[in-house]
């Protein structure tokens, strides 16, 4: 008797399935944090225009130039992020059927040609749904990453757009 079942096979085919889609729905929702890049730099654009730099050396401009460059190298890192969160995606695909039957001895019992190919999808499917396992959970984590490092981004622009009127205050 055959260790792997249609059982097995069945069960590492709907996980691999099941990680393909998650890859799936994961390379969506790093659109989020791009829009909300986006939306940082168009702030960035703004606070750029209002700040008077030939009033470097008071107090209040070195704090919004400082919060400024904060922010920006948070922005910075979240890009990294939002990179890696693309780059990290795996795509390994299953043997195709027809390759493995077309390996087929004709002198081979089909009850051979049947036993192997299933052996060979379940262990197809097995490791190609560990590679998409690993490689969601790390695309996961930088893309929520990136959201955060935006959030700390956007904050210090708050921060920097609340000394803004201290700074043109004369």
């Amino acid at each position: 008797m055959d260790p792997i079942t249609d059982l097995h096979l069945e069960h590492f085919r709907q996980l691999y399935l099941n990680e393909r889609s998650r890859r799936e729905t994961i390379r969506s929702s790093v659109s989020t944090p791009v829009a909300a890049l986006s939306f940082a730099v168009f702030a960035f654009s703004t606070l750029a225009v209002e700040i008077d730099l030939a009033r470097w050396q008071e107090p209040v401009t070195l704090l919004i130039l400082l919060l400024s460059a904060l922010a920006a190298a948070a922005l910075f890192a979240s890009a990294y992020q939002i990179f890696r969160a693309e780059w990290l995606f795996v795509y390994h695909e299953p043997p195709r059927l027809i390759d493995l039957i077309g390996d087929a001895r004709a002198a081979e019992p089909v009850e051979n040609i049947v036993k192997r190919t299933r052996r060979v999808l379940t262990a197809s499917y097995a490791v190609a749904y560990e590679q998409y396992l690993q490689g969601n959970a790390l695309s996961s984590r930088s893309r929520t990453w990136a959201l955060r490092l935006i959030l700390v981004s956007l904050l210090l622009q708050v921060a920097a757009f609340m000394l803004l009127p201290f700074h043109l205050a004369k």
